[in-house]
C-alpha cells in the first residue's frame, strides 16, 4: 500500500506539471483559444448568476427579448419595454414560457413603469434611437429605487453617417464625457464609463 501511495503521488505530481507546462506555453494565445473552443458567452452567464435573485429589473428597449430571457433565469421579475409592437411580438414568442417577464409597449422617454419600482434597469443599444437622450435617462433613473443600479451600453461616438442612416438611428453615438454628463444630470451617482473591446467579427462602431 505504501508503494502504491508513492506511485500515486508521483503520477499526480506529473499531471500537475503537465497542466502548468501547457498554460506556460499558451498564455499569449489562451484568450483566442478559449473563445474558439468554448465560445465567449459563458463568462457573462457566470457573472449574471451573481445578480440578487429577489430583484426586479427593467430591460429598456428590450427588442426581441434576448436579454430579458437571460435575466428571467436570474431575478424575480423582469419588465421589458419597447416602442415597437413587432419587436414585442417577437419577444412574446421567445418568452412564452417565462412566467416572470412582463412586456409593455411604450417610449423610453415616457416609461410605463412606476416610480422607484425597480432594483435595476438596463438600456442596451437603445439610446441612439431616442430623440431626447437626456429625457430617456431621466426616466431610467426615475423607475429605479434610490439605492438601485443602472447599466447602459451604446455606440461610442463615430462619424459613420451612412451607418446611422442605414440603422435608423438618431445619434452618432456618445463620447464618454457626454454620456457620463447625461447620466449625472439625470440624477445618477457614482457614474463609471468603460470602453468595450470590439469583438473580432463585429463590423459596427465600438461600444461604450
Amino acid at each position: 500500500l505504501a508503494q502504491d501511495q508513492l506511485r500515486l503521488r508521483e503520477h499526480l505530481s506529473r499531471r500537475g506539471h503537465d497542466s502548468r507546462r501547457f498554460f506556460a506555453g499558451a498564455a499569449d494565445r489562451w484568450d483566442a483559444m478559449r473563445a474558439e473552443l468554448y465560445g465567449e458567452l459563458f463568462p457573462s452567464a457566470a457573472i449574471s448568476a451573481l445578480l440578487p435573485s429577489d430583484w426586479i429589473v427593467a430591460d429598456l428597449g428590450c427588442g426581441t427579448g434576448h436579454v430579458a430571457e437571460e435575466l428571467a433565469r436570474r431575478v424575480r421579475h423582469v419588465i421589458g419595454v419597447d416602442h415597437s409592437g413587432e419587436m414585442l411580438e417577437a419577444a412574446r414568442r421567445r418568452l412564452s414560457e417565462a412566467g416572470n417577464v412582463e412586456l409593455r409597449e411604450g417610449d423610453l422617454e415616457e416609461l410605463p413603469i412606476e416610480d422607484s419600482s425597480c432594483d435595476a434597469a438596463l438600456m442596451l443599444l437603445a439610446l441612439t434611437y431616442v430623440a431626447d437622450p437626456a429625457r430617456a435617462l431621466t426616466e431610467m433613473l426615475r423607475i429605479v429605487r434610490p439605492e438601485g443600479r443602472v447599466a447602459l451600453i451604446d455606440l461610442l461616438a463615430h462619424g459613420r453617417e451612412d451607418f446611422r442612416l442605414s440603422m435608423g438611428q438618431k445619434h452618432l453615438g456618445f463620447a464618454a464625457e457626454q454620456l457620463a454628463g447625461l447620466l449625472e444630470q439625470a440624477g445618477a451617482c457614482n457614474v463609471e464609463t468603460h470602453f468595450l473591446s470590439p469583438e473580432p467579427r463585429a463590423k459596427g462602431p465600438a461600444l461604450i
